[in-house]
């Protein structure tokens, strides 16, 4: 007899806009499924190739729609995807980017929150704005 296994997710962070959970995957490791609610936004940020989960990062929108607002470094402007799940996303290092959530959204991050506290480089939009003014 072959029994099924039910395991609660690790809760790794909670806010208004919704919660973290890691999952494991004894081939792979461990990565996060993330919720947003409407209206919420996450990154604002860059990767530096610091970590090999995060060169490119790999996220899979489960459910929902999503705006990918993204620049690369040395650009002078923003541009959007609205990506509606399902879907794989994929952004390169020295890239800013931010998810807007359209709707209440998850994803699947293939990085640990080890990864993005390696290799995340923060900036603001409304400082990342200025920033592109100048180049």
């Amino acid at each position: 007899m072959v029994d099924i296994k039910v395991s609660a997710l690790e809760l790794t962070g909670a806010d208004d806009r919704g919660e973290n959970y890691n999952w494991e995957c004894e081939r792979t490791g461990k990565f996060m499924i993330c919720t947003r609610k409407a209206g919420s936004t996450s990154g604002q940020h860059y990767h530096e190739g610091k970590s090999a989960n995060k060169n490119p990062e790999v996220l899979f929108l489960l459910n929902g729609k999503a705006n990918i607002h993204y620049c690369g470094l040395n650009e002078r402007e923003i541009r959007t995807l609205l990506v509606t799940a399902p879907a794989r996303i994929e952004v390169p290092v020295l890239v800013w980017h931010e998810l807007e959530a359209v709707t209440d959204c998850s994803f699947m991050e293939m990085n640990s929150l080890e990864d993005v506290q390696k290799d995340s480089v923060r900036i603001w939009r409304k400082d990342f704005e200025e920033r592109i003014k100048t180049i």
